[in-house]
């Protein structure tokens, strides 16, 4: 319509033109300047509808963000922002570690490092994160970890498969296989080395496959959000799922204790207050039962393991604190095992450079699944060096006291990337 009347309106002037004088000319000039200008408009207008108009004062839509995690880490291990592939978005990390020992009695050799050896080059877990989303409140998430066994050799596993559904803040849903929230670190720190400031996971908090006391995967449920709680930051946890926890003797024997576990509860509770930011105080009671033999007849315990967490992370500031008691009581029996346990990490970050504490402790009964491990505990010194976003290089002293056992000292370096 815009362009007709603009059509007519210039023929009309232009007829005109022919029988008038230098001042009708002028007059002509300022209507053909207003025919270009309507013409703009009309295209502005044409392509407006073609774009649906943003509110006036209001910012354009941005581009729908990636789902936050469920349990996000600290800021001194924050991964970058994953790739994107046919819709999958994948993260991946490495690392490349030489480790020595000041004996040569066999310990628990894992990702690759040989037991009994004064030290040796491995090259530990290369692992990939795998997410994609199905629509507005659901995804999938996989970690695959292709892991070094002994002589260079490897094996690849399938660490966590989940597809999540979340109903909104207060109820967030996980079918499949997962990292229990048995511990703080369990929740946050997953297979990649990058992720975390140290070396390696406490002894508590290792993966039971490579000598850690606590039932850290199962396949189930798992069930958290947010509670109504105002500034104080209160969020719940509920599991129910079947572990199933076979864990290698650490004094570096070949026995495999196959722990049969039978499905288990936990239930947690963690608040981060809104006042205090970085800040989360809370725990959780995990139960189970458990045998310590594959053998018919061996007594059955019925496990129980309570935690108690105060963490802070911010400001450059990486303080982690745990406490464990893993009960163990026979079912139909008498007998009743209290077994603490607890590690304290502090880190502080000057740019680049990332030194860091830690002390853990253990004290295992001897008529209990984890006779192998008995008393330990002991400090690890080192520190941390990001090369940039992506490569960091690890070093770390520890030293190791055992009851029954001479002191043990090692040395592990570590270079770990992400990509």
């Amino acid at each position: 319509m815009f362009r007709l009347c603009s059509a007519i309106l210039l023929l009309a002037a232009v007829c005109s033109a022919q029988d008038t004088g230098p001042s009708e000319q002028e007059t002509i000039r300022l209507l053909l300047q207003q025919v270009k200008e309507l013409q703009e408009k009309v295209k502005a207008l044409e392509a407006q509808q073609a774009t649906p108009a943003t509110p006036v004062g209001q910012a354009p839509p941005a581009p729908p963000a990636e789902p936050a995690a469920q349990n996000p880490a600290p800021e001194t291990a924050l991964a970058p922002l994953p790739h994107d592939l046919h819709g999958i978005h994948w993260l991946g990390f490495a690392e490349a570690d030489y480790k020595v020992l000041d004996q040569r009695k066999p310990e628990l050799g894992t990702f690759g490092f040989n037991p009994g050896s004064a030290g040796n080059f491995f090259i530990g877990d290369f692992d990939l994160f795998l997410t994609s989303r199905i629509n507005d409140k659901s995804e999938v998430f996989s970690e695959i970890v292709i892991g070094e066994d002994e002589n260079q050799t490897f094996d690849v596993a399938l660490e966590r498969m989940i597809l999540k559904y979340d109903f909104n803040d207060h109820l967030r849903l996980s079918f499949g296989r997962y990292h229990t929230d048995v511990s703080y670190y369990n929740m946050v720190y997953h297979s990649g080395r990058w992720l975390q400031t140290a070396v390696d996971r406490p002894l508590i908090t290792a993966y039971t496959d490579d000598g850690g006391l606590l039932p850290t995967q199962a396949e189930g449920i798992q069930a958290q959000g947010l509670l109504p709680s105002g500034t104080l930051g209160l969020n719940y946890i509920l599991e129910y799922g079947t572990p199933d926890t076979t864990r290698p003797d650490i004094n570096g024997s070949a026995e495999i204790n196959h722990e049969n576990n039978s499905n288990h509860v936990l239930i947690g509770l963690y608040a981060r207050p809104d006042h205090l930011p970085g800040l989360q105080i809370g725990g959780s009671y995990y139960h189970d039962r458990i045998t310590d033999q594959d053998s018919p007849g061996v007594p059955r315990f019925g496990q129980t393991i309570l935690n108690a967490h105060v963490i802070f992370t911010g400001h450059g500031i990486e303080f982690l604190n745990e406490g464990f008691l893993m009960r163990h009581a026979r079912i139909g029996g008498p007998l009743l095992l209290n077994m603490p346990a607890f590690y304290t990490q502090f880190a502080k970050s000057f740019g680049v450079l990332r030194p860091y504490f830690r002390y853990q402790y253990i004290n295992a009964n001897p008529h209990s699944v984890y006779g192998d491990v008995l008393l330990r505990y002991g400090p690890s010194f080192g520190v941390r060096y990001d090369f940039n976003d992506n490569i960091a290089f690890k070093t770390q002293l520890d030293h190791t006291l055992r009851k029954g056992e001479p002191d043990l000292n090692g040395l592990q370096f570590q270079l770990a990337f992400t990509f």
